[in-house]
């Protein structure tokens, strides 16, 4: 069985890019613009990540994985930061509000693909290609 990824992001080249390299390596990618859609797709999807841009129309990324990990529903999904945000601060409060790992754009597609890899391979999802 494929792990399910829900890519939130608002930037349609971005959300391309990842949907290609993440389905080369095997996974069922799926995509929203931001964070309400997201919540809405949540319990139809049952991803087993979330892939979520920080900078979103409406509520921003870190508003999002904090309420999603304050949730009995979604507090279990892995969520890695996908954002333009650099600076050491923003790394420190993406973690801060729960997200398992944050990549920086741009990024190496190799990269990402092992992070996506390994953070499932933490939450104990076995079925990696």
């Amino acid at each position: 069985m494929k792990a399910k990824i829900l890519v939130v992001d608002d930037d349609p080249d971005i959300t391309n890019l990842v949907k290609s390299i993440l389905e080369a390596e095997d996974y069922e990618v799926y995509s929203v613009e931001s964070g309400e859609e997201a919540i809405g797709e949540l319990a139809k999807l049952r991803p087993d990540l979330i892939i979520l841009d920080i900078l979103l129309p409406g509520m921003d990324g870190y508003a999002i994985c904090e309420m999603l990990k304050m949730r009995d529903q979604t507090s279990p999904i892995p969520i890695i930061i996908l954002s333009i945000k650099s600076s050491v601060e923003d790394r420190i409060m993406g973690l801060n509000v729960g997200a398992d790992d944050y990549i920086t754009k741009p990024f190496d597609p190799g990269e990402l693909a092992a992070r996506v890899e390994a953070v499932l391979r933490g939450y104990g999802y076995s079925s990696l290609s």
